[in-house]
């Protein structure tokens, strides 16, 4: 071993440790990042499991396939679900509304 290779080993050391130090914080963010998809799909799941299969747009089973993934979920959360007609917007006139 000759001087020229214990100074890049005493040059890469340091940096190692500055390496694994600067991975905190994305390993938090991965983290957050987990923690975000596994509650929007726990969401979406339990949407679909609690709904009326009337007021989903195509086919139930599908919906819970897709929703597995996070893209999927949201998928489902935006354009999946139909709104339940609320009391204000039926109309009393209409006999066959009831």
């Amino acid at each position: 071993m000759n001087a020229d290779d214990a100074n890049e080993q005493q040059e890469t050391a340091p940096a190692e440790e500055v390496k694994g130090a600067d991975q905190c914080p994305r390993i938090a963010q991965m983290v957050f990042g987990w923690v975000v998809a596994a509650v929007v799909i726990f969401l979406a799941q339990r949407d679909i499991r609690k709904r009326p299969p009337e007021l989903v747009r195509g086919p139930v089973g599908l919906w819970k396939a897709v929703a597995m993934v996070p893209p999927g979920a949201v998928a489902y959360l935006l354009f999946g679900r139909r709104r339940a007609a609320s009391p204000a917007t039926v109309d009393v006139s209409d006999p066959l509304a009831a």
